[in-house]
């Protein structure tokens, strides 16, 4: 029941139940406190969250693995940064190993906060205790390396996908073609989207509107006084290719995988 609450994101009927359960002499578990947590991090509430883990460990409770992972998780979403590697750090002291997930969401949280320095010594991290990356956890750097600009490296680190045999999916690819775009990287932008097109991956709707705005705003900064003449119109162009090949890849079924 208080899971049920929690995702739906009604803390209030959550909290209420799991006091109930006290009253009535029940005593709440680790996985009672997780599941209010997890609500917690669902309501990006890090104020009922700190006082649903002091309540966890007045009950002489220990946190858990999944306790560490959603304060984590909490903290990146919400922007507190530093909060999130405190957490990392308290998990370790505490003898518990951060998963695929922990690693990818923290790496996620660098990437929303334009700190990539911060990102790649966790995948760094993540590979010596053993963990492989998986899409999730380059779909976060990728993104990470868009948000900073460094598209040409997203790139490589698409390509180091593949070689590892690890499929880039939708929001992977989507992530990539939209941070070429918005960079001006056309050619890039042409690269991904022939991936994407020979494995049958379709453009999202958010990406022609990228594709958009990116083509408008080439047209008015190639239309200056200062441009070389027929600069408009080759820029113009080429953006009206791309459309022209993101509108096919949209509707074309699925082929044979660039570099299979």
């Amino acid at each position: 029941l208080i899971n049920a609450f929690a995702k739906a994101h009604d803390l209030e009927k959550a909290l209420a139940v799991a006091a109930a359960m006290r009253r009535r002499g029940l005593t709440p578990t680790t996985v009672t406190y997780n599941t209010l947590l997890d609500g917690c991090a669902r309501a990006r509430n890090l104020t009922l969250a700190a006082a649903t883990l002091a309540e966890l460990r007045a009950a002489g409770l220990a946190p858990s693995e999944r306790t560490y992972s959603i304060m984590i998780h909490l903290c990146a979403r919400t922007g507190r940064l530093d909060g999130a590697f405190g957490w990392l750090r308290r998990m370790e002291r505490s003898g518990l190993t951060p998963n695929a997930v922990t690693y990818s969401t923290l790496i996620h949280g660098c990437g929303r906060a334009a700190q990539l320095s911060r990102a790649f010594p966790l995948l760094e991290q993540m590979e010596a205790a053993g963990l492989p990356p998986n899409v999730v956890t380059y779909t976060s750097l990728i993104d990470a390396l868009c948000r900073g600009g460094e598209v040409a490296r997203a790139v490589a680190l698409l390509r180091t996908m593949l070689e590892r045999s690890i499929e880039p999916n939708a929001i992977t690819c989507n992530a990539l073609f939209n941070g070429c775009l918005q960079h001006g990287e056309v050619l890039l932008a042409r690269e991904v989207l022939s991936y994407m097109t020979s494995a049958g991956i379709a453009p999202s709707a958010h990406s022609f509107t990228t594709l958009l705005h990116a083509a408008a705003s080439r047209r008015r900064l190639t239309a200056t006084p200062h441009t070389e003449r027929g600069g408009a119109t080759k820029s113009g162009a080429a953006f009206a290719l791309l459309l022209r090949q993101l509108a096919a890849a949209a509707s074309r079924p699925p082929q044979a995988a660039w570099g299979a």
